[in-house]
């Protein structure tokens, strides 16, 4: 899947794969996760220069399904995870929305600090 031009977001036209076959197991809960998504993503580095790469996303039907733009994705796969091929139109879109979202979303850098403190310090 790739972005149509017209957003004027500098992600326009890049490509989004979105995997739902062979997923990896949620980062959060260790289940069994229906969707992943790489999108290309970069960063400012400590010298102003950008670092280009991407980022993964997956969608855990245990997690994410109380987030507004994940919950609708969800709803569209079986119980036991698969994806109807019917609904590969409806997918699209929604799938569109929910990259989007998760590309949006920030680190908690507050949070992370506070992790790792507690993980140096053998608390966590």
């Amino acid at each position: 899947m790739s972005e149509e031009a017209g957003t004027g977001e500098p992600h326009d036209l890049e490509e989004i794969v979105l995997i739902v076959d062979v997923t990896p197991r949620c980062p959060s809960c260790s289940r069994p996760t229906v969707l992943l998504a790489r999108y290309p993503h970069s960063w400012g580095n400590n010298r102003g220069g950008t670092v280009s790469g991407f980022r993964e996303a997956v969608l855990c039907r245990f997690c994410d399904r109380d987030g507004p733009a994940a919950a609708p994705l969800i709803a569209l796969f079986e119980e036991d995870g698969s994806f109807p091929a019917d609904q590969l139109d409806v997918f699209g879109p929604l799938a569109e929305v929910w990259v989007e979202n998760r590309r949006n979303t920030a680190v908690d850098e507050g949070l992370l600090n506070e992790q790792a403190r507690l993980w140096r310090g053998g608390e966590f």
